[in-house]
């Protein structure tokens, strides 16, 4: 029996595969499936946008960040000294070079992408995928420039990029709900979207149907362990003897380690996301460059993702990054306050009538990269978090590679990048 600890779409997808390489699986959610860092997330399949969130100026933008909330990358002062340490180890991967390791180790990672989701569907996923691409726009033509060659890299990866900039005109005939705001932009074609509601719900009805029990609201309490084979694990429900286990609890996966000694390089990039019923909604995903912020249009309304907000492993609630978020998409949008049913408008932008207000943690390493191994010296102990902005995009293939190395014993080779030992010494003194 393997146990899997975590029932986000990384958590679901794991247990989906482990069971359908024959394995008996049994998967444990603390709370409720796809609740979590998955469930308001702005449901991109986008392998295109696979470089690392750590990069080159990013603790820098942090640091600049302090004392403007409003910042997309925002750093606000916090008592927990783990935040601390994670940024003193972040520090020696914001350079180019790092960065240009990661985007290829990502790229690669994600390269089967499209054809495991397609799997996926043809086994009955129903999530919703749409194929409509991504439409990336911003305010000035220099910034689409400069964001458009900076994109052209992925071109060496198999994915097509355009080579030209679309102009605003050309921009509002493509998406005729943008305001005159948007003046320049590109459209990454092939990229998809998903509702993640949807998405977890169908992952979980695959594992089910490929033989794993799935529990939902059964906290996993402690690994017990003989040396260094997980023996049994304790939940609220009591214990259960186990072959093996693979932690994908996200930004908490290592609240089960720490007890053995074991830290993780983790800490949450908080983001924030709401609905916006607009009478029109976009017809793909588009992603505000200027601001950081991602909408996505579902048959209930458009969600509105944004922000990385470093502030410790926590769920509090900033309304002020929220209002920052929708006063500054309002301004893309010229049905903003057209709002579906009627209800009233919000005419400064705010999220006051906004639904599926959502904060969620999403697990960050220093190096902005998965950890995708066996948590060494244990021999039947395996984890899988860190996907940060990616985890609905790279699920399928991490979880596919993991499972290789799980039932096998061998470390594929996509994997070598997402090492844990990769960060030096994990192992408390």
């Amino acid at each position: 029996m393997i146990a899997v600890v975590g029932g986000g779409v990384i958590g679901l997808s794991a247990a989906y595969y482990l069971a359908k390489s024959g394995a008996d699986v049994v998967l444990f959610e603390r709370a409720s499936l796809g609740r979590g860092c998955t469930w308001g997330s702005a449901g991109w399949i986008t392998p295109s946008e696979s470089a690392p969130v750590v990069g080159p100026k990013a603790v820098w933008q942090a640091l600049h960040s302090l004392g403007r909330p409003s910042s997309p990358l925002y750093l606000r002062p916090t008592l927990d000294p783990g935040l601390y340490r994670w940024l003193v180890r972040a520090v020696r991967y914001c350079n180019s070079a790092a960065a240009a390791r990661g985007l290829a180790a990502l790229a690669d990672l994600g390269r089967p992408t499209f054809g495991l989701y397609d799997e996926l569907e043809r086994a009955g996923l129903a999530a919703d995928m749409t194929t409509e691409g991504l439409l990336h726009v911003f305010a000035q033509r220099r910034s689409a420039a400069k964001s458009l060659a900076a994109a052209a890299v992925m071109r060496s990866y198999g994915y097509e990029v355009p080579d030209d900039l679309l102009t605003g005109g050309q921009l509002r005939e493509l998406e005729p709900t943008l305001s005159r705001r948007a003046e320049a932009g590109y459209l990454i074609g092939g990229e998809r979207h998903v509702d993640p509601a949807r998405l977890t719900a169908g992952l979980a009805t695959l594992a089910r149907k490929s033989g794993a029990e799935v529990h939902e609201q059964t906290e996993v309490t402690h690994l017990d362990r003989a040396g260094w084979l997980v023996r049994a694990v304790t939940t609220s429900e009591g214990s259960l003897p186990v072959d093996g286990v693979v932690l994908a609890g996200g930004a908490s996966s290592g609240r089960l380690l720490r007890p053995h000694g074991v830290r993780l390089p983790l800490t949450a990039g908080k983001g924030y996301s709401f609905l916006r019923r607009l009478r029109v909604l976009p017809r793909r995903p588009i992603h505000l460059g200027d601001i950081k912020v991602a909408v996505t249009p579902f048959a209930r309304g458009l969600r509105v993702a944004g922000t990385m907000e470093l502030s410790g492993n926590n769920d509090t609630l900033h309304r002020s990054r929220v209002d920052a978020i929708a006063h500054g998409t309002a301004q893309y949008f010229s049905g903003w306050d057209d709002l579906d049913g009627g209800g009233p408008a919000d005419r400064d932008g705010s999220a006051r009538e906004s639904a599926e207000l959502w904060v969620g943690r999403r697990p960050l390493t220093p190096d902005g990269l998965p950890i995708l191994d066996r948590v060494h010296p244990f021999e039947n102990l395996y984890l899988a978090t860190g996907h940060s902005m990616l985890g609905i995009t790279l699920a399928p293939a991490s979880a596919k590679a993991l499972t290789d190395y799980v039932v096998t014993g061998n470390r594929p080779e996509p994997l070598e990048p997402f090492r844990l030992d990769r960060f030096g010494n994990h192992r408390k003194p």
